[in-house]
């Protein structure tokens, strides 16, 4: 060897003595890594453990008849040819991902690198070789790289790359030509399969929609999970209006043939939205939005219905859009106040309760109808806001009719949304607001729709038995709209049934709607709990209801919602109350 290979420098200028072989070869015994010395032919001239152990040789047998180069996996045989030997023999180094592929294991994928070390003129080159495996490494960039890019469930491309598909799309300006065309699809009842049938189906029946969907996508198109048991479609063609209609004809037209899950053949049906725009007439938020509202329409529609968004929708999403931006802030600028309605005992005519209710006075629209702003409230965060407010308002409001009128103050009903009941804290919250305003929690009565009671049954009664320990009541409000079970509602520790109006608006004239309110008395009679009567706007549902035994009714009849000052000036004229309405 010459003198440089024997000695190196040190840091500080001094010359410093290589260790001996004996230790580089303890060194390199212990090293984690493959580490190799190699004749030019591959064959192995030395070889540490953790190299014996990774390419599953003889710890203690010879390995100098072996070639690495025999131990290249197939898949790489190509690139050892084309570039990692022409690389040693003109540039004398190569570094770069290799498989490996020994003769009693799997395909290893380790990060090698190769280099050619000179000796004197009486010495033939050497290769040096270190490799490590990184197996785990890529293993943990494959998760990793399907959690960021696929679906877990489906493995079709995740939502942000349908979303940045989308965008690149609308930002496109080849012209008017270009069309982005966007099916929301959403599978009918699919709930109810995944009950009868389990999670596990539910889930095989999910993938067997995502594939059936993917090959009906060529090229220029993307399909994608939506989330839960939605898909949507992306049509980046040049195409005239009517291909969206066609591609959604031959999505809805998939839906005819039975899916084979489990051995089993289920049938399942989709509601399928439609909407277009050309490159740059809109946003990717406005786009899809126009998507879901077309899909909520074909939903309403039943089954397997298909609705492509029209200047009708497109008009309702605008103003859907302006009431939401104008609700934002609402609260803080004491916008939103409370009406109150009686509900009223149908054996004595007397105020038992009032509902809370809110009202939005927009400075420039005036008095903005509940059934215009709430629903806009609930499918957005602002229904946590305005669901505060109307809570803490409604128990404050409670508590200064305890003050006026000990004996015979009227309990509140308050209205719960689904994204309150769902909140973690929420029992904690409504602790706090109870111990704010001081209201007595018998006082008060949370109303629960029938819908969100059935979302997730043991998570329901959880936290209904939480609630109940505060002392307030609970309601069932739109009984019958829904699909509870008299198992599920006897495990419910609730108080009240109220009956969605809409049954109570046929009584005496549509024998179902009569049958539904009577069966719902009766079952409230059994089950010990107050029946209460939504919409009772005529004598002759007075009279019919009184027939059927309910307990309390609530409506136009009585009177309307008002402010809490006209609820007091009712309360102050105690049995006469009816004769003070106008």
């Amino acid at each position: 060897m010459t003198q440089a290979s024997e000695s190196a420098i040190a840091a500080d200028g001094e010359q410093e003595e290589l260790p001996a072989p004996d230790h580089l070869r303890a060194l390199l015994a212990d090293l984690a890594d493959l580490a190799a010395v190699l004749e030019v032919d591959g064959r192995f001239l030395f070889l540490n453990r953790a190299g014996r152990r990774l390419l599953a040789l003889d710890p203690e047998g010879p390995v100098r008849s072996s070639s690495a180069f025999d131990l290249i996996a197939d898949d790489d045989r190509e690139l050892l040819e084309r570039e990692v030997l022409p690389a040693l023999h003109t540039d004398g180094y190569w570094t770069g991902n290799l498989a490996l592929e020994p003769r009693i294991s799997t395909k290893i994928p380790t990060r090698s690198t190769l280099r050619v070390q000179p000796f004197d003129d009486h010495a033939p080159s050497r290769i040096t070789w270190i490799a490590r495996d990184i197996s785990t490494e890529r293993a943990v960039y494959e998760r990793l790289h399907k959690k960021i890019f696929e679906d877990e469930l489906t493995g079709l491309p995740h939502r942000s790359i349908f979303l940045d598909r989308i965008d690149l799309a609308l930002r496109r300006t080849e012209g008017d030509a270009i069309r982005v065309e966007v099916l929301f699809i959403s599978l009918d009842r699919f709930k109810e399969k995944n009950d009868r049938f389990g999670r596990e189906v539910g889930d095989e029946l999910l993938k067997a929609v995502a594939h059936r969907l993917e090959g009906l996508c060529g090229p220029g198109r993307t399909v994608s999970r939506w989330g839960g048991d939605e898909f949507v479609i992306l049509g980046d063609d040049d195409q005239p209006d009517g291909q969206s209609a066609s591609l959604a004809a031959t999505v809805a037209d998939a839906f005819t043939r039975p899916l084979i899950v489990g051995g089993m053949e289920l049938f399942q049906s989709a509601s399928i939205g439609v909407t277009s725009a050309r490159s740059g007439e809109m946003g990717t938020d406005q786009l899809l939005r126009q998507a879901e509202a077309a899909g909520q329409m074909a939903k309403l529609r039943g089954g397997g219905a298909m609705h492509r968004f029209d200047e009708d929708m497109r008009a309702r999403a605008l103003r859907r859009a302006e009431v939401e931006d104008s609700l934002r802030g609402a609260v803080g600028r004491n916008e939103l106040v409370m009406h109150y309605q009686p509900e009223v005992c149908l054996r004595t005519n007397r105020i038992l309760g009032v509902e809370a209710l809110v009202r939005w006075h927009h400075p420039i629209w005036g008095l903005v109808a509940p059934a215009e702003f709430v629903p806009v409230a609930e499918t957005s965060n602002l229904i946590l806001e305005v669901g505060a407010f109307v809570m803490e308002t409604a128990m404050a409001q409670c508590t200064r009719w305890q003050e006026a009128f000990p004996e015979r103050a009227p309990m509140v009903a308050i209205n719960i949304s689904a994204k309150q009941f769902l909140q973690d804290d929420f029992v904690g919250y409504v602790a706090g607001v109870l111990e704010q305003t001081g209201a007595d929690a018998e006082k008060i009565c949370l109303e629960i729709t029938e819908s969100v009671l059935m979302d997730d049954i043991e998570m329901t009664i959880a936290t209904l038995q939480r609630l109940k320990g505060l002392g307030v009541q609970l309601a069932v409000d739109d009984f019958g709209t829904g699909y509870s079970s008299l198992s599920y509602l006897r495990r419910f520790p609730v108080d009240i049934l109220k009956v969605d109006q809409s049954f109570v608006s046929g009584l005496g004239y549509d024998p179902e709607d009569s049958a539904i309110v009577q069966a719902v008395v009766h079952m409230g009679r059994a089950l010990r709990l107050t029946t209460v009567a939504e919409g009772v706007e005529t004598a002759h549902h007075l009279i019919e209801l009184r027939e059927l035994d309910c307990d309390v009714g609530q409506g136009y009849h009585f009177a309307r919602p008002g402010p809490a000052q006209s609820i007091t000036h009712l309360l102050e004229a105690g049995s006469e109350w009816m004769r003070t309405i106008i």
